[in-house]
């Protein structure tokens, strides 16, 4: 299991739970008074922040930049967590929409799962901004994501052009997908699927599976490779959707002895993930820079709860509208880009990164 599991508090664990978090900018603190009887700070905006999990790294990451952003800006969140469970959030929007916010910013455990609630909140005058993961078949306020079909096709790419360099004439890649209920996984299995066709036409690349999970769990990744190498032995590269999958396909492969052989993708820039990637065992990753996708969201919130209406110079569909779109570039990870993306963004530090390493095979600082 990832080490990101146990730094979980016992409080975000509990799906009964829901931590109100009221931000002051003015004295730099958490005003307990104020969650408890829920004002609001005067002449500011309060925005709703509902999450899936803090289960991968980087979504705890993606709520500290958020709170920061909006205690700098004298803007007050009201945050909960639903910890993976789609009836917790349904229930925690209700609460959130009762509760005098005056826009909401989703992370959705279900693409399509919320999509009733968001009406209603909606109906109540309260805009809807559903922060990197779409919220489906219903109307929103604005989307704030990466460039997800980017992501697929980077992920791809790296992998197979790997695999053509060793002039591999025998390449079998298995793709492993995200989670069912998440319409992110459907956009960047769309990049792979566009940077595989010309290499699977030729006949360069041979793909032994796509295999589809339900949620973002290592354990069913674990399961999903343990049963592709009982199917499959010789594999030559693994897209895999994100780094705990990626967590899960490299242990596998240690445990057949084939670590560092077998080419692995991953997304999120997990330090687990970019520690794989300085020590040789997984490929790349895709790094987001959270907090610049973090800032974005919070003035995009204030945006729609002044003027309900979002400027962006993207739309995308979400099954019933099209919904602006403010859209990020992702960065690629690699062992020879890990000093100038993670590392010089401060994401990382350098002594974290090639903390397995021994000193004689790191590059300077």
């Amino acid at each position: 299991m990832r080490s990101t599991r146990s730094s979980i508090s016992d409080t975000c664990k509990s799906a009964l739970v829901a931590v109100a978090i009221v931000l002051l900018a003015a004295c730099g603190r958490f005003d307990s008074q104020a969650e408890r009887s829920g004002e609001r700070i005067r002449d500011g905006v309060r925005i709703g922040f509902s999450m899936d999990s803090f289960v991968v790294e980087r979504w705890q990451r993606d709520r500290d930049a958020f709170l920061d952003e909006a205690r700098m800006n004298g803007v007050e969140v009201v945050l909960r967590t639903a910890n993976e469970n789609l009836e917790t959030q349904r229930g925690q929007l209700r609460e959130l929409a009762q509760s005098g916010i005056d826009v909401l910013v989703v992370v959705p455990n279900d693409a399509e799962g919320l999509s009733d609630i968001v009406e209603d909140i909606r109906n109540r005058g309260i805009p809807v901004v559903a922060y990197d993961r779409l919220v489906r078949n219903t109307p929103i306020d604005g989307y704030i994501s990466f460039d997800n079909q980017a992501i697929g096709s980077m992920m791809a790419e790296a992998v197979v052009s790997e695999l053509e360099s060793h002039d591999d004439d025998h390449s079998a890649v298995l793709v492993i997908n995200g989670a069912l209920s998440d319409y992110n996984s459907f956009m960047i299995n769309r990049g792979i699927v566009t940077a595989l066709t010309p290499r699977i036409d030729s006949g360069r690349v041979r793909v032994l599976d796509s295999l589809w999970l339900q949620t973002w769990r290592n354990e069913e990744a674990h399961d999903a490779i343990e049963n592709a190498f009982d199917r499959f032995g010789h594999i030559s590269g693994v897209i895999a959707a994100n780094d705990l999958i990626a967590d899960a396909v490299v242990r596998s492969a240690a445990a057949r002895g084939i670590a560092g052989k077998l080419l692995v993708s991953g997304m999120d820039g997990d330090l687990a993930a970019v520690q794989r990637i300085a020590e040789g065992t997984q490929l790349m990753t895709i790094y987001k820079p959270v907090e610049d996708l973090a800032r974005r969201a919070v003035h995009a919130a204030v945006e729609l709860a002044g003027t309900r209406t979002l400027h962006a110079d993207q739309q995308i569909f979400n099954g019933s509208v099209e919904v602006p779109f403010i859209r990020l570039e992702p960065v690629m990870v690699t062992h020879d880009t890990i000093l100038s993306t993670v590392i010089a963004d401060g994401f990382h530090s350098y002594d974290d990164v090639f903390r397995n390493v021994p000193e004689s095979q790191r590059p300077p600082k």
